[in-house]
């Protein structure tokens, strides 16, 4: 019985939007046939008709975006918790460091890029380096707002329990912190994805930002929406592994999480 309730429940959640798509898809189609549509937007059937015939290299090409997008939103977590422990341990620091998120997200990724791959190449350090710049600013807001988020009385607990630094920051201040980072890793995981592809577009050998740039210069308008198909369906891949995370380990929905609903990300 709990099998078939579970299978339920999943065609429950899984229905509504494959139902969406199928009619998106089919108006899409029809307003084609119909010349509705300019040149530059193939049907569904013509983008079909692309994933067929370039499977293989969209694999290939979806391979070092994948990893490059990974290492990124890997090293931007990173920088973000050492800042946001930073700011923890020496609180008149806060301001400093979020001063320098909001820099660092200022800076137009797309004029920085060319100049960052002249600076280390166009290999995989450039690509990871765009990747981590795009996703670090929800990361650190996250972090240091699930810091800021101590309950008072714990925090002065710990301090007549004469405990470490370490251990405030380890036995306190992650666990209350944990919500709060798990949706920046949902708005970060997506980010990562699109600085991974604005660094293909300005120089790399491989991934879908170069597959995507190939099909524009060559006219190829369905390979050009297949490879923006293939970068949302990553985008959203993102998503969901940062979800299911959050899921596993916090053992609770998203929606029943005070931090998305704006607690996490929306105070500054």
């Amino acid at each position: 019985m709990s099998g078939a309730a579970t299978s339920s429940g999943v065609w429950r959640q899984l229905a509504p939007p494959a139902l969406t798509l199928a009619v998106v898809a089919g108006v899409w189609e029809g307003a084609k046939a119909a010349g509705w549509l300019p040149i530059t937007v193939p049907a569904p059937s013509a983008i079909a008709g692309a994933f067929g015939r370039s499977y293989g290299d969209l694999l290939y090409h979806a391979q070092p975006t994948a990893l490059s997008a990974l290492a990124g939103f890997t090293l931007a977590a990173t920088v973000a918790f050492l800042l946001g422990a930073f700011a923890l341990r020496f609180p008149a620091a806060e301001p400093s460091v979020m001063r320098f998120g909001v820099i660092v997200d200022s800076i137009p990724l797309i004029a920085l890029t060319p100049i960052l791959m002249v600076w280390v190449g166009n290999g995989l350090t450039g690509r990871i380096v765009i990747g981590t710049i795009a996703a670090l600013f929800p990361l650190l807001v996250a972090v240091v707002q699930g810091f800021k988020a101590l309950d008072r009385t714990s925090s002065e607990l710990f301090h007549v329990l004469a405990a470490s630094p370490s251990q405030k920051l380890w036995k306190l201040a992650l666990p209350v912190a944990t919500p709060y980072i798990f949706a920046g890793f949902k708005v970060a995981a997506p980010l990562a994805v699109l600085g991974a592809l604005i660094a293909e577009w300005v120089s790399a050998d491989r991934g879908l930002g170069i597959m995507m740039t190939y099909a524009i210069f060559s006219f190829d308008a369905p390979l050009a929406w297949l490879t923006i198909l293939a970068v949302c369906a990553l985008a959203v891949l993102a998503y969901g592994a940062a979800a299911l995370a959050e899921r596993l380990i916090l053992g609770a929905p998203a929606q029943a999480r005070p931090s998305d609903a704006g607690g996490g990300l929306g105070r500054s």
